[in-house]
């Protein structure tokens, strides 16, 4: 199930928790069975642990060059794994000080063109806002699933 995340100005978001997604470039290799790559990236995909946080963040929507959209991406990326380490979370969402502690699916980050120009302050504020909702929606659906374990013994 697909849960749409607080839409901001410098970004939109959704979250798929418990739901594992390769990347865009990898989904269309993936599709094509004549593809060249397509048994490393099949391999790659079915090896990666089910575990954590995936995150996939798309800048196609900022028109300007690749350098430019690049950039935009690498900032978020660095602001979300700033706000996870400050939630004492590693870089995919495991707990540091509690292993057992997770946040788990799959994070899309669709980056939008003020990204570009937005301070580092008001991006990381942002970035906040929708981890805050990330770990509320990943807490509720694991109490959820702790509830429905517990009903039925």
């Amino acid at each position: 199930m697909r849960m749409s995340l607080p839409k901001t100005p410098l970004f939109s978001a959704s979250f798929k928790p418990n739901v594992y997604f390769p990347s865009f470039p990898m989904q269309c290799i993936l599709a094509d069975a004549t593809h060249i790559l397509r048994p490393l990236i099949d391999w790659r995909t079915c090896s990666r642990t089910r575990k954590g946080l995936w995150v996939r963040i798309s800048a196609n929507s900022i028109g300007s060059k690749a350098i430019v959209r690049r950039w935009a991406k690498r900032r978020v990326q660095e602001a979300i794994r700033e706000e996870l380490k400050a939630r004492h979370f590693g870089m995919h969402g495991i707990g540091i000080k509690a292993p057992k502690k997770e946040v788990r699916g799959t994070m899309e980050v669709f980056v939008r063109q003020p990204t570009v120009a937005a301070e580092w302050g008001d991006l990381k504020t942002e970035v906040r806002r929708l981890m805050d909702a990330v770990v509320y929606m990943a807490e509720a659906k694991a109490e959820t699933k702790m509830q429905k374990e517990k009903a039925r013994s």
